[in-house]
């Protein structure tokens, strides 16, 4: 029981590790490093073995509800399936291009605008002089 004690003082921290090998010379150090080694082996493979045969009961579990609600593995897979292409969509989807509401021309250049978001200066400008948008409509 004592090991058991060491042992877990040990695992806490490298302080406790150096005090209890102090009196140990570096041969007998990687002995108990390899046998310490093969043992977490061997718990590593016992943990391995319980974690498969617990998969297996939770699969033959659902296998034998699947049997019993008259459900196949198809059912399942074609219930899973996503709708669409499959494809994930990858940022804001674009619209479509709006067409220009509003025309005016300005010095010989011709400049259009959709109606929305801010209005531009050229439009501002000829509301502020007395026109109306009415008369730049398309």
């Amino acid at each position: 029981m004592n090991e058991g004690i060491v042992l877990k003082s040990i695992a806490k921290s490298k302080a406790a590790a150096n005090r209890a090998v102090k009196s140990l010379d570096i041969q007998q150090l990687e002995r108990a490093l390899a046998n310490l080694t093969a043992a977490a082996e061997t718990i590593k493979e016992r943990e391995s073995l319980r974690a498969q045969r617990k998969k297996e009961v939770a699969v033959r579990k659902l296998k034998s509800m699947m049997d019993d609600l008259g459900i196949s593995a198809a059912d399942i897979t074609g219930a899973s399936k996503p709708k669409g292409n499959g494809k994930r969509a990858t940022g804001p989807k674009k619209g479509n291009k709006v067409a220009p509401k509003y025309k005016i021309t300005v010095d010989g250049v011709t400049h259009q605008w959709t109606g929305r978001g801010r209005t531009p200066v050229v439009f501002k400008s000829h509301v502020e002089n007395g026109g109306s948008l009415d008369d730049c409509l398309i």
